[in-house]
């Protein structure tokens, strides 16, 4: 942005200089050169409809669309087009020639910044100058008076009624030849940047390198390369996850008590003590819950500890496993019962970091239950049930992974590569980020996340039996490795795409979580990597850009605007796609500027599995 000018005004000059404009405002330079490449700015003319203008300028051949908001200014739009400057000097004349607009600019540089210069000047007038003083030079040099400024006496926004940026600057010019008036400048807009994306205040978010990954140093190693991650906070600038969205983490219970989960439970169940409390006990290993509950939605942004995928999204604990030493043995008809439990008392996603070398149909039963259409998974539209490929390093999906009704999840490290570990095989659908198994292992990336609280997790009693001394982070916090580190992780998307549209299929959740997902190893799918590495950025604004989609050709263009111009400025659901993440129930400029986001987007349709 410009910076703020001094009200203490010297003299104003202006001159073209190689095709720009210089203007010199109370001591400061400012530097105006076209750059028809990036884009041009267009106003729409009062006596024609809103959305035909838009439609002549926002949906061109490419471009993105900004209206420029605030204090009730209507119809001035920032049009971004990329494009060789003669190309959109001519999309400028051919507006021109359609007709509807009432001014037309490229877009210029200042400082390498894009700035529009939008039909407006502001003037500063000498004390004890009146407005009628004001009126008379604005009749005389084809400006109107918007409105006196807010907060102070000696200030005026005014409106230039010539139809490009010459017309302004040339006010400009002529508005400070008048006595009266101390300084005049043209009321530019850009972009003002924000310090970053969404990143939490947790006080171990740097060791979460598979949310955010800037090549940091970690407690055990380093983040690996930069930009390896899930995408975490550019997904959470649409959503951090909604409250209505359910994560069953089918594990060894989780502690409810822990200060970072204590606000993301709904209550669950003990499928090994048969009641409603799923806490785990303080045996070996189960700690293990409680860490992919964590990864899932620990509370983020709330100054402590860490921050899960979906921190909006509430977890579901069902203790399905006690997690002793000498694994128990563990009926398939408990396994079916939690899974129908966990959907009919409201889970969306069901994360299940746990398998079995061979199959079992009883428990299949159970999940073919719950996920197919019209079944008892989210009112018939199917609960998305994910499990870990599992850690012996073999042409072995595990089961239930290996369910075609399951999204079969590996895992890979810090540089995007697959740890050895993870199992592969044809049945293999994603990868996501994975932790180390051993302590030597932690320089590939490790996954930070809730402990049991106090002294019977991982970090005090059992956490030497794993990867040796000293893997403490904090008393409350540890770190776990593993496809089942993993699942959790690419639970955690599945319930960000579902905060964003609810109604989705399960079939639906997984055809945006796999075609999102960002290529690893050979193009398209391969039985390392399947579709690729979870990405819930890509996976958000694929389902947006579906959203945008209104004649369901899996394209964002013409077709769906005209569909969205015949509801606007109606309450008609047919044209509602906007804002993100959730429609607001009217159709107007909201929707105007999610479509223009996803503009021309063809959007990976359904072909099957492979």
């Amino acid at each position: 942005m410009l910076r703020a000018i001094s009200a203490l005004a010297v003299a104003l000059a202006a001159a073209a200089t190689a095709g720009g404009r210089v203007i010199e405002v109370a001591g400061e330079r400012l530097e105006f050169t076209p750059a028809p490449e990036r884009g041009y700015v267009v106003k729409a003319a009062p006596d024609r409809p809103g959305v035909g203008i838009l439609a002549a300028t926002l949906f061109a051949e490419v471009g993105d669309g900004t209206p420029i908001r605030g204090l009730d200014r209507l119809g001035i739009w920032v049009v971004e087009r990329p494009l060789p400057a003669g190309e959109n000097s001519l999309a400028i004349e051919s507006l021109w020639a359609v007709g509807g607009a009432q001014y037309l600019a490229p877009l210029f540089t200042f400082n390498d910044e894009t700035v529009a210069v939008i039909p407006e000047i502001v003037i500063h007038v000498t004390a004890g100058t009146d407005i009628e003083q004001v009126q008379d030079i604005c009749d005389d040099l084809d400006l109107a008076i918007i409105k006196p400024m807010e907060f102070t006496e000696v200030e005026y926004l005014l409106e230039v009624l010539g139809p490009d940026a010459d017309a302004v600057f040339s006010a400009v010019e002529q508005l400070s030849e008048i006595s009266f008036v101390a300084w005049a400048c043209p009321n530019t807009a850009a972009r003002m940047h924000l310090a970053g994306q969404v990143i939490p205040n947790d006080e171990y978010f740097s060791e979460q390198w598979h949310l955010h990954n800037t090549g940091q140093t970690c407690l055990y190693g380093w983040g690996g390369t930069p930009n390896v991650d899930i995408n975490a906070p550019e997904a959470w600038e649409i959503t951090t996850g909604d409250a209505n969205t359910v994560v069953a983490v089918l594990d060894t219970g989780v502690d409810t008590n822990h200060p970072d989960l204590i606000n993301s439970l709904v209550p669950g169940y003990d499928f090994c003590d048969n009641d409603d409390s799923a806490e785990p006990t303080d045996e070996h290993m189960t700690f293990h819950g409680t860490i992919c509950a964590g990864l899932v939605a620990a509370k983020g942004d709330n100054s402590i500890g860490v921050a899960g995928v979906g921190w909006g999204c509430k977890v579901m604990p069902v203790r399905i496993a006690e997690g002793t030493e000498v694994e128990r043995f563990i009926p398939d008809s408990d396994m079916a019962t939690a899974i129908r439990w966990a959907a009919s008392n409201g889970a969306d996603v069901l994360s299940n970091s746990w398998g079995y070398l061979s199959p079992r149909p009883i428990t299949h039963s159970g999940i073919i239950d719950v996920t197919r259409q019209g079944g008892s998974g989210r009112g018939g539209t199917g609960c998305v049930v994910l499990a870990c490929s599992h850690n012996q390093g073999s042409r072995q999906i595990r089961y239930p992974a290996a369910y075609p009704e399951v999204i079969a999840v590996g895992a890979t490290d810090n540089a995007d590569v697959r740890w050895n570990y993870s199992n592969y095989g044809p049945e293999l659908d994603i990868v996501a980020p994975g932790g180390a198994l051993d302590l030597a292992s932690f320089r590939k990336g490790t996954m930070c996340a809730t402990d049991i609280s106090g002294t019977g997790g991982q970090n005090n009693k059992w956490g030497a039996k794993l990867y040796g001394p000293l893997v403490s982070i904090d008393v409350d916090y540890a770190y776990m490795g593993g496809t089942s580190s993993a699942c959790p992780v690419a639970a955690g998307v599945a319930a960000l795409i579902l905060s964003v549209e609810p109604k989705l299929t399960n079939e639906e959740v997984r055809h945006f979580l796999e075609r999102s997902a960002k290529d690893l190893g050979d193009p398209g799918w391969d039985q390392y990597y399947g579709w690729g590495r979870v990405d819930a950025r890509a996976a958000l604004d694929m389902v947006l850009a579906k959203r945008a989609d209104l004649n369901d050709d899996w394209k964002v263009n013409s077709h769906d605007f005209a569909v969205l111009a015949r509801s606007w400025k109606t309450d008609g659901a047919e044209g509602d796609i906007g804002p993100a993440p959730r429609p607001d129930g009217f159709v107007d400029v909201q929707d105007v500027i999610l479509m223009g986001q996803y503009w021309l987007e063809v959007i990976p349709s359904p072909g099957g599995h492979r």
